[in-house]
């Protein structure tokens, strides 16, 4: 296979220190394209995806986090042959992803799951118009309730002031009902798991399980194609 650039992340501002090494121990470097900073490390060829790969990415990730103070973690496997393939594939994507970076500024990521049963669903309501119309507001509500997690809602009042943004991804499977993904100045990681503190008694006998401080990963857009 020929060499690539392997891209760990974008970032703004200069690092705290040196930026060390990559997955396969190469010296990482800043790459600046579009308007945008890219990390990236020069491999022999694109990595395979197993466990000790992924666990070493995830520590450049980290150490990386703790460098800068706005930084969006690239996906596993984000490579290209040359500088000019990453420029192309951000031509379009520049304000977006300059959006991104100030949005998790200072912040880290917390990460909360929710156990236990789920709210009732609520009856639909009949629709009007034809079967077309029908689908598609079937459709609607099923991509509504996927992003949304009504079972933390008495949690959001005392989190609000915390959070600078949220995202939901609802499961449903056994009982891990979601996980909601926060973000959180990092200054504010104790006051957030205090915050925690004793909440369940909110919950109507569901559980909750933070992780965290963690890069900002639910909140790096998603890649270009």
């Amino acid at each position: 296979m020929s060499p690539v650039l392997y891209l760990y992340a974008l970032v703004d501002g200069e690092p705290s220190g040196p930026l060390g090494e990559g997955i396969a121990g190469e010296p990482l470097r800043l790459v600046r394209l579009e308007g945008l900073t890219l990390v990236i490390g020069d491999l022999e060829a694109p990595p395979r995806p197993d466990r000790e790969t992924l666990q070493a990415q995830e520590a450049v990730t980290r150490r990386l986090a703790d460098l800068f103070t706005s930084l969006l973690p690239a996906r596993f496997g984000e490579h290209a042959p040359d500088e000019s393939v990453f420029a192309g594939r951000l031509a379009s994507r520049g304000a977006e992803l300059i959006r991104a970076l100030e949005l998790v500024r200072g912040c880290v990521q917390m990460t909360l799951r929710v156990f236990g049963e789920p709210e009732p669903v609520p009856a639909a309501v009949p629709e009007e118009g034809g079967p077309g119309t029908r689908y598609l507001a079937a459709r609607l509500r099923e991509v509504e309730r996927a992003r949304s997690l009504p079972e933390i809602e008495p949690l959001r009042e005392i989190l609000r002031p915390l959070l600078r943004a949220e995202r939901v991804r609802r499961h449903d499977s056994g009982r891990l009902l979601g996980t909601a993904y926060h973000l959180v100045a990092r200054s504010q990681t104790g006051a957030y798991l205090a915050a925690l503190e004793g909440a369940e008694a909110r919950l109507a006998g569901r559980r909750i399980a933070a992780t965290g401080p963690w890069p900002p990963y639910a909140f790096a857009p998603e890649p270009a194609a």
